[in-house]
């Protein structure tokens, strides 16, 4: 796995919607990419963003490369010219778009189409559109009846996401699965890991997401406030980044928190982090399914979640969905009754229900190279 097969070349996958945040949807493609034969199978990947997408490094390395489409309100002629391009110099199986903005997916999947691409599929990875202009709303709204004339798969991480961006149309239902192996739940680990943070005593509170207004992380610090009338001893760990890090941290201040909170930033050591979490909070104002719901599940964590998140996210029984519009106070009291509830791995049970990374991997690996 991983070398490239000097008597065949692999055939090649255009993915498209990357940012240069390590979000769930970055994290779901990648799963796939590491955990598919590459010897048959190569990623390449296309970003509107002008900065470098994330995971950029190792994408090279496992042999995929990244182009950069300007967009169209920076200049038309290299909008349009690079498309040419990318589409010109490499035949691609199937062009995957993983972005929630129909707009900018109209270009390629239409240039696709012209150049003989047969899988064009598009993702749904969310369950509430961004807020945006009329003008914007406009342009989403004829981009969508337009997208039908070029995409002939369509795919939604849950029934609700799918619903929201297709509609009545038919959809798949493709899961966001993760890596079982990696998030076991193991107290040596867990252990270890406490020790080098300091955290041997604490209570940890854990959350992964972009500091940005959908994630709710201003209410999260509530939480954590409302939890130190009662313990001093809890410690918030946030992982991830995003626009509102100065204002959470001048609330921290404000609060006299710097005690209780870590705002950690982007992280590669999660499952690690996780196996240190006592409980795993996701208060979002919206989501699609989210994959850090499923990785804090397979690690054995009790889950307290908006009730706005799709009730498939419950696999193994360990979530609680509580309203956003309550007072922090009931999420700090609803996870402190669960407190000394014993912890146990759950990444079999995960496994079993269908969110292993590897069988994904598998059936994704099947639909690109089928001649259908």
């Amino acid at each position: 796995m991983g070398k490239v097969n000097t008597m065949s070349e692999p055939k090649k996958v255009l993915i498209a919607g990357f940012t240069e945040n390590k979000g769930g949807m970055e994290s779901y493609v990648m799963n796939i990419y590491r955990n598919c034969d590459r010897e048959k199978l190569q990623f390449d990947f296309v970003t509107f963003c002008d900065k470098e997408v994330a995971y950029s490094d190792e994408i090279t390395s496992l042999g995929g490369r990244v182009f950069h489409i300007p967009r169209k309100r920076q200049s038309v002629k290299e909008h349009y010219g690079m498309m040419k391009k990318i589409f010109e110099n490499t035949p691609y199986e199937a062009v995957y778009f993983q972005f929630n903005m129909k707009p900018l997916s109209l270009d390629l999947f239409r240039y696709a189409k012209k150049y003989g691409v047969k899988k064009r599929i598009i993702h749904s990875h969310n369950t509430t559109e961004p807020k945006m202009s009329v003008k914007d709303r406009i342009r989403e709204k004829l981009a969508d009846m337009k997208l039908d004339k070029y995409v002939n798969y369509r795919f939604a991480c849950s029934y609700d996401a799918g619903k929201w961006m297709f509609g009545n149309r038919d959809y798949k239902v493709i899961p966001n699965c993760v890596n079982c192996d990696d998030f076991k739940y193991d107290t040596d680990r867990r252990n270890a890991k406490r020790r080098e943070l300091g955290l041997e005593n604490k209570y940890v509170i854990g959350t992964v997401g972009r500091l940005q207004p959908a994630k709710n992380p201003e209410y999260i610090i509530d939480i954590v406030n409302a939890w130190t009338k009662r313990d001093k001893d809890v410690m918030l760990l946030h992982i991830g980044d995003g626009e509102l890090k100065g204002s959470i941290d001048n609330k921290v201040k404000s609060l006299n928190l710097q005690d209780n909170v870590r705002l950690l930033g982007q992280r590669s050591d999660i499952a690690d982090l996780m196996n240190v979490m006592d409980a795993f909070i996701l208060p979002s104002l919206h989501e699609g399914f989210p994959i850090v719901l499923v990785e804090a599940q397979a690690t054995g964590l009790r889950c307290y979640v908006a009730d706005n998140i799709t009730r498939d996210c419950n696999i193994t029984g360990n979530v609680k969905y509580l309203p956003i519009d309550v007072t922090p106070e009931v999420w700090a009291e609803t996870i402190a009754q669960d407190k000394d509830i014993e912890r146990r791995d759950m990444s079999d049970i995960v496994r079993k229900k269908g969110y292993d990374i590897k069988t994904l991997a598998e059936e994704m690996e099947k639909l690109f190279l089928s001649q259908i």
